[in-house]
């Protein structure tokens, strides 16, 4: 494997470079003598990625890592390696950097546009800028600019923050904001550039509203969706040269997401790109094509499913399979195109790669597609390599494909969504309807499972990611997640996805899942869905998972906030979950305990216990017994009458796991005086607590309800015992002693007899 001189670390002298470089030579020749011996290959290359990183070739080092953990899983060594590699910074703005973008006299005018499109909620200000020729600058710079006027990254990453500025404005400036003018200009400028004939004007053209879309979708769509543009593009097409006609198929590709320009491209667009996705002649515009096919093939099936399809949507979805029977194109042709594309990745351009993993990313919401990506090791390998070779880049440059790569990985690993009651009923009544307006009959209206979205193959699926590495791109987008919500999202999500299986979360907590899980927690607070979603992964890590060993001290007591807004949100399923990684957290540190108290934990279980669903009834009232070893819960709960009343309700629960942790908290708070005489004050009391030493009851709440008896005997004296004999609790005391096989419980009844004797009550 040969070095890139312009890589090698500077420090080292002419021998050293040299020395190293015969290192990798005799590395080489004893991974092809060890070939067949996954360990002994492991090894060699965890040394040769040592090398490569001496010499700073860091993406050799990387791809060296992944390969060795791939053969070897338990080489925690390269595991550490490369985590170590991707998330060390490995460049850093130079000066020079710096100095060109201080002296690129664009991007300082840029800069300033940004400042004051950013400052301003003047409205006038905006139309005046949009009037002039600073704006069309600014469009032309997204476009790449012109062959005279080669514009910046720098100045063409600030023009695209304009527009985004622009063309998203805040809620409190949408009155009387001049979206329409921002149309008309855009169309205006889109127009006069193709007008001009100029293949260089043209290109400027196509690429601009490309950059337009990626800012705005309805903008976009607005421009193109015009009466007669998409026609007479489709019309000149083939007489273009190939960039043009590749800058053309890139707006197609793009606009084919939105609703209206996928009509038009459906009825105008199909037969030239099945035939150019078929037969085209240059291979990135016939990639390109079959990408494009791909996405409206996509789109329109679940528009199909989604939608009460009339006759015109019927006819659009059969103009686009006619066009592709007509090249005897399959869909499973398009899907094989883009996967050989990304296998062989180290051999395509970085435009080819990109439009493979896009069209990917949308064929992966079909079943077959997902099942074709999970059963092809060296393709999922190829995704993880992709992710982790980016990230010597600090750019926003790469966003698109690492999107690209989280959105197949979620895809594939997606279970179907869990339903409440209400929802279901939402379903069942809607695929009566589907059924009836498709001339069906009631009784077949219920869609048939798909079993290739069962949760069992779904999990299959899961397993398989995981094992190639999957977590390792994730870590990758959630690091460039710090200045992309798309990228934070689509990374949360899929985590969610990874640790749902039990089976997966120990190899997973391995791979550093954790780290990635709280680095989108902290860089996504401005997205209270995606926060939600990434807390809501790493809790089900921390319900199995002893947080001493998974998260340390710190990250315990910096969990506890996230996982309170999940007990807080809105789906049960969250609130049981939070609750459920928050009692495991606290079961093991008294200072996460304080940290919960001092958020005002206790407010949000008390509320929780009251929740119509019964699982988080029952982790609430689990919480709130594991927090009266808290001090100052301890004090307020032993002198508050309402919270213990509640809690002497539920342990007469239906459900006894309820019981266990409501009667746990009694026996906590029975060491106080204070809540022993409120306790006793309450409705019943002694009736209730009696019930907790019946004889139908398992030993555990048998040893609560007996330390309950002697706590409050201990503390009250004849009058808890009497309580407690006119409801024979001595009697069932007794029972215990005679029938119990647990000693402890056993133990504690006949201590707690001796009270009764002790306190005037008569043994029979």
């Amino acid at each position: 494997m040969g070095v890139n001189i312009n890589n090698v670390n500077p420090s080292l002298t002419r021998i050293q470079k040299s020395q190293l470089t015969e290192q990798l030579e005799e590395l080489g020749r004893e991974l092809s003598t060890h070939s067949k011996n996954d360990i002994k290959v492991s090894q060699l290359l965890l040394k040769r990625a040592k090398v490569h990183e001496q010499l700073n070739n860091l993406d050799q080092a990387r791809a060296d890592l992944q390969t060795a953990i791939q053969r070897d899983p338990s080489n925690q060594q390269a595991k550490d390696d490369i985590q170590r590699l991707y998330t060390t910074n490995t460049t850093t703005p130079s000066s020079e950097s710096k100095a060109t973008k201080d002296d690129d006299p664009l991007a300082t005018r840029f800069q300033q546009y940004l400042r004051q499109v950013s400052a301003s909620d003047n409205v006038d200000w905006i139309k005046s800028f949009v009037k002039s020729s600073d704006f069309v600058d600014v469009l032309a710079a997204c476009g790449g600019g012109r062959p005279d006027n080669q514009v910046s990254a720098y100045a063409r990453s600030t023009a695209y923050m304009i527009l985004t500025k622009l063309f998203n404005p805040s809620p409190d400036m949408q009155t009387n904001y001049p979206l329409q003018l921002i149309i008309s200009t855009c169309a205006a400028c889109f127009s006069q550039c193709i007008d001009t004939g100029k293949n260089a004007e043209k290109l400027l053209a196509y690429r601009t509203l490309h950059a337009i879309f990626e800012t705005s979708m309805t903008i976009g769509a607005a421009i193109l969706s015009q009466e007669g543009v998409v026609e007479e593009m489709m019309d000149v097409i083939d007489f273009e040269i190939v960039s043009v006609q590749t800058a053309m198929v890139e707006v197609l590709a793009i606009a084919s997401a939105d609703k209206t320009c996928h009509k038009l491209l459906v009825k105008h667009a199909s037969q030239w790109l099945a035939f150019t996705a078929t037969r085209g002649k240059d291979e990135r515009l016939k990639a390109l094509a079959g990408t494009t096919l791909s996405k409206l093939q996509t789109h329109q099936r679940y528009q199909d499913k989604n939608l009460q399809t009339n006759s015109g949507d019927q006819q659009e979805d059969t103009s686009l399979q006619d066009a592709m029977n007509k090249m005897n194109l399959g869909s499973s042709d398009l899907t094989d195109a883009m996967l050989v594309t990304i296998k062989n990745f180290k051999t395509q351009d970085t435009t080819m790669l990109l439009n493979a993993v896009e069209g990917l990313a949308y064929a992966s919401l079909q079943a077959d597609v997902k099942e074709t990506v999970a059963n092809d090791p060296v393709l999922l390998k190829s995704l993880v390599t992709i992710a982790i070779n980016t990230t010597g880049d600090t750019t926003t440059t790469n966003h698109p494909l690492l999107y690209g790569i989280g959105t197949i990985l979620r895809n594939v690993t997606m279970y179907k969504p869990v339903l409440d009651e209400q929802q279901k009923q939402m379903k069942r009544l809607r695929d009566l309807a589907n059924a009836r307006n498709k001339g069906g009959n009631a009784k077949g209206a219920e869609e048939e499972e798909d079993p290739r979205e069962s949760d069992t193959a779904v999990e299959i699926r899961v397993r398989a990611a995981v094992e190639s590495g999957a977590a390792l791109a994730l870590f990758v987008l959630a690091k460039a997640g710090s200045s992309s919500s798309n990228l934070r999202m689509v990374a949360s999500q899929t985590y969610l996805n990874l640790v749902t299986p039990q089976a997966t979360r120990g190899k997973l907590l391995q791979q550093g899942v954790a780290k990635g899980l709280m680095m989108l927690i902290e860089t996504g607070k401005d997205d209270q869905e995606q926060q939600l979603v990434a807390a809501q992964a790493i809790a089900r890590l921390a319900i199995t998972a002893d947080p001493r060993l998974a998260f340390g001290a710190q990250a315990s007591l910096d969990l506890v906030r996230p996982f309170l807004r999940l007990c807080k949100a809105d789906q049960a399923l969250r609130q049981f979950e939070g609750l459920m990684a928050l009692t495991n957290l606290a079961s093991v540190d008294d200072a996460v305990r304080f940290r919960i108290y001092s958020e005002d934990g206790m407010t949000v279980f008390e509320g929780l216990q009251l929740a119509s669903n019964e699982l988080v009834q029952r982790a609430a009232t689990e919480m709130v017994c594991n927090m009266t070893f808290c001090d100052p819960v301890f004090e307020s709960y032993s002198k508050s009458p309402n919270r213990l009343r509640l809690l002497m309700v539920f342990s007469d629960h239906e459900d006894a796991a309820t019981r266990r942790a409501a009667s746990g908290a009694l026996a906590i708070l029975a060491n106080s005086k204070d809540a022993c005489e409120r306790m006793a004050k309450v409705d019943k009391a002694y009736e209730r607590l009696t019930r907790l030493v019946a004889p139908e009851e398992p030993a555990d709440i048998q040893h609560r309800g007996v330390e309950i008896i002697r706590l409050m005997i201990q503390h009250l004296g004849k009058d808890a015992a009497q309580g407690f004999a006119s409801e024979h609790a001595h009697i069932k005391l007794t029972d215990i002693v005679k029938k119990s096989n647990v000693n402890v419980v056993r133990s504690a009844a006949m201590e707690v007899l001796k009270m009764f004797v002790e306190n005037g009550v008569q043994l029979k």
